[in-house]
């Protein structure tokens, strides 16, 4: 396993606590593939994101160095609920946001292994 990170920024961005249910789900996807890359962990932003919490609630890895980030998504969401009240919610989205596709991962406090 192979755990990169983007930039000294990103290092920096980690560099904070993590929720204890992010660095399950993140744990669990390292178990699963062969090399992660973190994109994005902790932003001071102006709206509320699970980027600028702490402890922290999102991620963002790398996505084009998978086949397919989409199916890649689709087996975290079957095997973790973020919320049982919010059943739609998913912890895993592949998206752009205005900085590229990459794989975004959010938690909550009731995030489980399905």
């Amino acid at each position: 396993m192979i755990i990169r990170v983007k930039d000294w920024e990103t290092l920096t961005s980690i560099r904070v606590p993590w929720h204890f249910k992010l660095e399950e789900l993140f744990m669990w996807i390292c178990e699963r593939k062969d090399d992660v890359l973190i994109t994005c962990g902790y932003e001071d932003r102006s709206y509320p994101s699970v980027h600028s919490v702490l402890p922290l609630r999102g991620l963002d890895i790398r996505s084009r160095i998978y086949m397919d980030p989409g199916k890649l998504c689709s087996q975290i969401n079957a095997a973790w609920s973020y919320d049982p009240v919010r059943p739609l919610k998913p912890c895993a989205l592949y998206h752009n946001t205005g900085r590229g596709n990459h794989i975004h991962l959010q938690v909550c406090t009731e995030t489980t292994k399905i």
